[in-house]
């Protein structure tokens, strides 16, 4: 006589639990830098990783594939680091007073240029929407593909090679490397 099909069941609902904690465990710090880099600041990060965190335990039954649960917990995340920052996005851009020009030093020897360096670019990737924001991270920081990208992010392959190029072209002119 056989396991029944409620055991089977209740067994790998626990073997995907572990392993959903487990992973979880060993890549929250890189949850919340991925949900920080769409977001832009460490609170937004926080939320959109915790909101995303219990949306993927509650719908945990659905992973069918455990070998891309990396993804498809950045695809959680991210999604809801969009989500949370949607309504926010009209609201930055009354905050800024129009065109800024913002020169990349080329010497960067003293770490005082260096910091401001750092911070223009900040400033210039912040100033992206977010769903170019959101395909530039995946894509050149999470180092997925841009298939995988369109993927997570719910849209069609070509829709991110755009949000992909402007996003590129927008931090080219924001830091005067306009070519």
């Amino acid at each position: 006589m056989g396991p029944t099909d409620a055991t089977i069941t209740a067994t790998g609902d626990a073997v995907i639990d572990v392993e959903l904690a487990d992973f979880v465990r060993a890549h929250y710090p890189r949850l919340v830098r991925l949900a920080g880099l769409v977001c832009g600041n460490s609170r937004d990060a926080d939320d959109a990783v915790q909101n995303g965190l219990e949306h993927a335990w509650r719908s945990r039954s659905n992973l069918r594939d455990r070998a891309a649960l990396r993804a498809w917990l950045d695809r959680t995340v991210v999604r809801e680091a969009i989500r949370l920052q949607r309504p926010r996005r009209l609201s930055f851009m009354y905050r800024l007073e129009g065109p800024r020009e913002i020169a990349l030093p080329v010497d960067v020897a003293d770490p005082r240029i260096r910091h401001e360096a750092d911070l223009e670019l900040r400033l210039a990737f912040e100033s992206l929407p977010i769903d170019q924001r959101a395909a530039l991270v995946l894509h050149l920081y999470a180092g997925y593909s841009v298939e995988e990208t369109a993927a997570i992010v719910g849209s069609p392959v070509e829709t991110v090679r755009t949000r992909l190029r402007r996003g590129r072209e927008r931090l080219r002119t924001a830091l005067g490397d306009a070519r």
